[in-house]
């Protein structure tokens, strides 16, 4: 059952299967209800951080009131609780880096927004749409602006996020399937470049995963499983910031993966300064994905041209002028 705002509260995501326009008007109305569902758990995180602190002042309050041996027992509470949290809060693990593209709340719900208008033209009148669509990172998970430091020695297994799926029939009759997953990776090292051991050093860093399936007749393209992946490969088009992963041809199925970085955008204008405009284009990447499995398509059509064959190397005929000397000098 979906609450108020769409957002199914066991999946944790917006579940949705309509129209094109149905579609659309329910992620333009996520932003609102996400930021007020982020505001209600920053309150309740608060609180529970605050808890300890309220312990420690009904420790001093009994101490000031109360006399006889609960006061001393309240007062050396209130203190040993007073240096823990103080300590704690100068050793804390937890940190919030600023500016950080995850604190948008907007920012799955417009890239998913952009890819619909940019399909639209692609789509039967009254096609469903399937969507499924997390639009909040977990809290310390990947493309959240949180992160937990952790004396580690070893490597912990990788953290996905896989926060969207996307289905639907295009105007030709082939099958689209788009999904995104995030993933934050922790990396440990304690060698030099030169490999004397050092302080050991964990970095961690996001990635996203953007995956493009297109599902096709095989009697409509009968030539596509013969299709070499170097032919398909050279018709791979991506824009900057963004690297090819996986790509998979089969007779009925074309897979393509890319990834890009963890300052990805949904939109950039192209009139942004060079900061922003090595910034990933989410929603551009999606559109040059789906091109070039379009071209592949018109690849697998097209039979290869045939190499021109070299002849081998001969004795190279005479010149005319010599031959005329050698009649002249006999």
């Amino acid at each position: 059952m979906a609450t108020s705002d769409g957002i199914d509260p066991t999946l944790d995501a917006l579940a949705i299967e309509g129209p094109l326009s149905g579609v659309e008007s329910a992620l333009r109305a996520l932003p609102a209800a996400q930021q007020a569902r982020r505001f209600k758990h920053r309150l309740m995180s608060g609180a529970r951080s605050l808890a300890p602190l309220g312990g420690v002042i009904l420790c001093i309050g009994i101490a000031g009131t109360v006399e006889g041996p609960l006061s001393a027992v309240a007062g050396v509470l209130g203190l040993g609780l007073a240096a823990a949290l103080g300590i704690r809060g100068m050793f804390s693990t937890r940190f919030r880096v600023p500016g950080h593209a995850g604190d948008d709340p907007g920012r799955r719900p417009e890239l998913v927004v952009r890819v619909l208008q940019r399909l639209k033209a692609d789509l039967a009148p009254d096609t469903p749409v399937r969507l499924r669509l997390r639009p909040d990172p977990h809290p310390q998970g990947p493309g959240s602006s949180l992160y937990v430091l952790k004396r580690i020695k070893t490597a912990p297994p990788d953290v996905l996020d896989p926060w969207l799926t996307l289905e639907t029939r295009l105007a030709d009759g082939s099958h689209l399937r788009l999904s995104a997953v995030e993933r934050r990776r922790v990396r440990v090292s304690d060698h030099g470049p030169n490999g004397p051991r050092r302080r050991t050093r964990i970095k961690e860093n996001d990635a996203l995963f953007l995956e493009a399936r297109l599902r096709v007749k095989e009697k409509r393209h009968p030539r596509l499983a013969a299709l070499s992946l170097d032919r398909a490969r050279a018709a791979v088009r991506l824009p900057p910031g963004a690297k090819l992963q996986r790509l998979r041809i089969t007779g009925e199925h074309l897979r393509l993966r890319i990834r890009l970085e963890e300052t990805w955008r949904p939109f950039v204008p192209k009139d942004m300064g060079e900061e922003k405009s090595s910034t990933p284009d989410a929603s551009r990447a999606v559109t040059m994905m789906l091109l070039s499995l379009y071209q592949m398509l018109h690849l697998a059509r097209t039979p290869v041209a045939p190499k021109a064959v070299k002849e081998p190397p001969g004795k190279k005929p005479p010149h005319p002028r010599a031959r005329s000397r050698r009649r002249r000098s006999g």
